[in-house]
């Protein structure tokens, strides 16, 4: 299989656990393409939100899947980019708060 494919079948996966094993595989392109899937599992973006990879997390900021805490949490993350997608994501996803 190809990495195109590869990171298709990653991104259209709607199995948590399946997703769990793609990020232990440590595959080039994985966490980012779960970090901006809209089949990804809300406990998958709580573990991306740790990934060493900045894009990663401006991405999983960025999803407007994200579970409310978990954008409530980047929201306050170090990097100055993280923040401001989350503090967005929030605004768009939950006007009223």
């Amino acid at each position: 299989m190809f990495a195109e494919e590869y990171l298709a079948v990653v991104r259209e996966c709607r199995d948590e656990e399946k997703q769990f094993q793609f990020l232990k595989e440590d595959k080039p392109g994985v966490a980012i393409e779960l970090a901006k899937s809209k089949n990804v599992a809300p406990r998958i973006l709580d573990i991306l939100t740790r990934h060493v990879s900045i894009t990663v997390r401006h991405e999983v900021a960025k999803n407007r899947i994200t579970p409310l805490e978990t954008l409530k949490r980047l929201s306050e993350d170090k990097d100055m980019l993280v923040r401001d997608y989350a503090r967005r994501t929030l605004h768009a996803t939950y006007p009223d708060l």
